[in-house]
């Protein structure tokens, strides 16, 4: 995770988590959330605060577990008028050091091609330079749970259009053809 692609940072010491959990909260101040709002082309972010555990992983990794919560402002979609999203997330990540010797390519197949198996764990991200950056982490969780098409709790969609329509009316109900009906006639044998 490199931080020119990130808007946020917030950096611990990796190594500093050896034999027990520590507690942790980060909270963005206004210029950052600004800087993640401007990001993610949000209106803004009003809060966003990660309650967070560094646990001892393996060797030298880390654990990050716990819960993000975030108030973001958007434009509805659908009427355009701004509203606030809560966002509540749950996170459960881990991170080994970065070692080429130690990291071999184990997902390729015979063919060279990556296997991923559904079923399994995700592997562990990276810590470099024995740094984890958590602001990073907590912007990747935070781009993966927007919805490209936020919408203001209880607004519906008021359409009229033709795909809007049932596509069971007939042609002299409406005065339009239906394409549903052109497609069905395709798949009746020829009449004789």
């Amino acid at each position: 995770m490199a931080n020119e692609t990130f808007p946020y940072s917030h950096k611990v010491n990796a190594a500093r988590v050896v034999d027990k959990d520590e507690k942790t909260t980060v909270t963005a101040n206004e210029g950052e959330r600004a800087a993640i709002a401007e990001a993610y082309d949000l209106d803004g972010v009003k809060s966003l605060v990660a309650d967070l555990v560094l646990k001892p992983y393996r060797k030298a990794g880390l654990r990050v577990a716990g819960h993000i919560t975030a108030e973001l402002e958007q434009t509805c979609v659908v009427s355009l008028e701004p509203f606030v999203q809560e966002l509540k997330l749950d996170i459960d990540r881990t991170f080994e050091p970065h070692s080429s010797r130690s990291r071999k390519i184990r997902d390729l197949n015979e063919d060279g091609e990556i296997e991923i198996d559904l079923e399994s764990l995700d592997p562990p991200d990276v810590i470099t330079d024995g740094v984890l950056d958590l602001g990073n982490v907590i912007c990747e969780e935070l781009a993966l749970a927007l919805d490209p098409f936020p919408r203001r709790p209880g607004v519906e969609f008021e359409g009229g259009g033709e795909e809007d329509a049932d596509p069971s009316e007939s042609i002299e109900e409406t005065g339009k053809p239906s394409p549903f009906a052109a497609l069905s006639a395709l798949k009746e044998p020829p009449q004789k």
